[in-house]
Order: structure tokens, then sequence, then C-alpha cells
């Protein structure tokens, strides 16, 4: 079974990615801090390309937003979704199954910006994680806008040692590899660095969802009125270098050289 047929059955199963980031909590901070970014680095009006869309959360955010956007999945299950979506709401310009490792079916410099968030979780292989840079890159105009989105290793391994730390051989193998079943976590600097080879400027690098992760059980309650508390510190803190190892999920946004 290859890479592919494991992440059908994975997302087949798992349900929607809407549902997980409007679940309250961390991870709908999570959402919330990834929009407010690209509000903040997407010209208005931008050609834009979500080449990992998932169910379509972020492609859907930005097409009500005014962009022009088309978005792909290698995962037919989701790209049905989204097709369900778009029948109720023509917002996309195009929908299409593909993988984001190979973007043949769109010219050089054809978007204003790329998305690439999510496909980052699922490359364990560094040449297939730089082939999706790459491939990004090269649909993107000079100038162009890239973002991606990447788990942070240490941060599973705080979410996933046990109180006795009888799993510490897994959490060392984990920390050599970063591979657990079909994810992949990288690090910050590992991530960085591969924006440098891959002649991407960095613009911000961000952590989603802060030191939440930390305090997930408390963070799943946070009411309304709580969230929004919370949010004041995150949205003041998020750039904070230091934050990024703590984070599970961060952000990087990029200008094409």
């Amino acid at each position: 079974m290859d890479n592919s047929d494991k992440l059908r059955i994975f997302y087949e199963n798992e349900g929607e990615e809407d549902l997980r980031l409007s679940n309250g909590g961390v991870h709908y901070l999570e959402y919330l801090t990834a929009v407010k970014y690209l509000d903040k680095y997407l010209k208005p009006g931008s050609r834009v390309i979500d080449s990992c869309a998932g169910s379509g959360v972020y492609a859907f955010y930005l097409a009500d937003k005014g962009h022009a956007v088309t978005a792909g999945d290698i995962v037919m299950h989701n790209v049905k979704t989204m097709q369900k979506k778009q029948d109720k709401n023509p917002v996309l310009n195009e929908i299409y199954c593909g993988d984001a490792l190979r973007l043949g079916r769109f010219p050089d410099q054809s978007f204003d910006a790329v998305l690439l968030m999510g496909a980052l979780y699922h490359l364990a292989d560094a040449g297939d994680r730089k082939l999706a840079v790459n491939e990004s890159r090269r649909v993107l105009k000079k100038d162009g806008v890239f973002v991606c989105t990447y788990m942070n290793r240490h941060a599973v391994i705080m979410n996933n040692a046990s109180g006795s730390l009888d799993n510490i051989d897994e959490i060392l193998t984990f920390l050599g590899d970063g591979r657990e079943g079909i994810f992949y976590a990288s690090t910050p600097g590992e991530m960085s660095g591969l924006m440098r080879e891959c002649g991407l400027n960095q613009l911000c690098h961000v952590a989603l969802d802060g030191i939440s992760c930390l305090m997930y059980q408390t963070a799943k309650l946070i009411d309304e009125t709580g969230l929004e508390r919370w949010m004041r510190y995150h949205f003041a803190a998020c750039e904070e270098p230091g934050l990024l190892g703590a984070s599970y999920h961060n952000m990087l946004i990029c200008k094409k050289i």
C-alpha cells in the first residue's frame, strides 16, 4: 500500500478538516491564526492555488474574501467534499484531484499565491518535501507569496509522552526521524533551511497554536469569552521565535526571490 492509499483511508475515516478546526479551543485558535496571516499577506483579488486543500476550509474562506482560488487534493474523498460545498456556494475557480508534488497541469508563474498547508504533514522523505516546495515555487509568480504549514516534532513529543515515560524508546526514535504512521513532524530550523534552499525569502514564521498545546485539556474547555481573552495574548506572542519549538502547528510565509 503506497502513501496515497494510506492517506485516502485515513481521511475517509477521519472526517472533514473543517470539523477539527471549528471544534473550539486549540484547533479553532489554529484556524483563526492562519486566516489572520493569510489576510495580512495576500493582496486583494490574488490568484491562489491551494494544492493540498483537504476539504477546502481555507480555499473557500479565501474565495469568499474575493480571491480567485483553485483547490486540489490528492484524496478523492476530500475533492468530492469540496465539490459538494461548491454546489451550494460556487466560489472556487477550479477543483481537481492531484498531487502537490506534481503541478504539471499549471504553467510556470501562474499564481500570485501558493498554499501548501497540509502536504508537509505527510512527506517523510526529504526529497519529496523539497520537490513539493519547488513545484509550488515554479507555479508562483515573481514576488508571489508562498504559505506552508508543518507539524513541530517537539510539540508532538510533548503531547505523546506518557506519564511514566515508558515510551521513551519510541520518543527517541521519533526525535530522530519525525515519523509516526502517515505523519511527519519537522522542526522550525529544518523548515527555515528548506525555504532558503528552495530560493524563498522568509517573511514570517508563526506559531499557529503557540503554547496552547501545552495546556490542551484546559484550552479545550475555554468558552467564547475565555478564547477571546486568550487570543489577546496569543496574537501578541505568536511571532516570537521561542514559541516555534512549543507550538504543534507552525506556518511559514515566504516571497519568491
